[in-house]
């Protein structure tokens, strides 16, 4: 049996598709996530490495029988990384067919699109956009990280709101009354525990799930809530931007996927965010998403298996 793999792996969750050489579904997955920046190396491999056997094993197949893999694995876009994981499924699964690995926002890109070419703009805990050409060019703006980038994603919105709010209590930004709705949520009594809170209990995905009370908050009219809203959603708007200008004269398929848990959820970003960019580029067209990642690092993998 000639079969590929698709792997879409995040910070909290992993999905492993095994498909035939046409694409069509043999066994899918999950698993814990495997994101080389927030999950230690022994961890990501034992969890891929078990995700693996358990698939081989439904299917009834061995790692022979592997023609082509691609992994998307968010934070895997860098050399080091790419390397390490690739470096990994040889050595412990015994692969020795062409194997991609790239990101967790290609991947979505390619199955969500159902094409090899389109952009995708991704904002849920962190945010990043991709546009990427049928010949494999890619480009992106974005995804370096809570503390470089991450730009209008939730973790944005909420350490943004925890800082303006310090702000407003000293009369330099927009009056809020977000103040003790944030306290209350991250279970402080005093302003000044604050510091600890960011400083020495950091917690990423905390401060990304407070950016609900912000969005309680602009609903209701506060304006340091709408001017946080705002700036993220022009964030998002010149990350797409940013993509979009360098393939402009060279990019065919000019769909592109909102996706990622605050886009999908908050429909006032999400409204704000297409109305802006229909401004700017009004040839973009907006499209749901068509398969899944794993689907789309399925799809490459064929690909490869094709020019193999």
């Amino acid at each position: 049996m000639r079969c590929v793999f698709g792997v879409d792996g995040g910070g909290t969750s992993t999905r492993l598709r095994i498909a035939d050489i046409s694409n069509a579904l043999l066994w899918e997955g999950s698993g814990k996530g495997i994101n080389p920046n927030s999950v230690p190396r022994r961890v990501r491999e034992q969890r891929l490495l078990g995700l693996f056997r358990e698939g081989l094993a439904a299917v009834g197949i061995g790692p022979g029988d592997i023609v082509a893999g691609c992994m998307g694995v968010a934070g895997a876009d860098r050399p080091t990384e790419r390397v390490e994981l690739e470096g990994y499924l040889r050595k412990n699964l015994g692969a020795r067919c062409p194997l991609l690995v790239t990101t967790d926002a290609d991947v979505a890109l390619v199955g969500g699109l159902r094409s090899t070419e389109g952009m995708i703009l991704v904002a849920g805990t962190g945010s990043i956009a991709i546009a990427r050409l049928h010949d494999g060019t890619r480009v992106r703006a974005g995804g370096y990280g809570h503390f470089l980038s991450d730009e209008g994603s939730a973790f944005f919105i909420g350490f943004q709101a925890i800082r303006r709010a310090l702000r407003s209590q000293e009369g330099r930004d927009e009056p809020t009354g977000m103040l003790n709705a944030l306290a209350s949520y991250f279970n402080i009594t005093d302003t000044g525990q604050f510091v600890p809170l960011v400083y020495q209990h950091f917690d990423k995905a905390a401060i990304a799930a407070a950016a609900t009370v912000v969005e309680s908050f602009r609903a209701a009219g506060d304006p340091l809530a709408v001017s946080i809203f705002n700036e993220a959603a022009r964030e998002l708007r010149l990350l797409v931007s940013s993509v979009y200008r360098r393939v402009e004269d060279r990019i065919n398929n000019r769909a592109l996927l909102l996706q990622g848990g605050l886009l999908e959820n908050d429909q006032w970003l999400r409204s704000a965010v297409t109305e802006s960019l229909r401004a700017d580029h009004s040839e973009l067209i907006f499209r749901d998403p068509v398969e899944s990642a794993t689907f789309g690092a399925c799809m490459l993998a064929a690909q490869m298996a094709g020019r193999a």
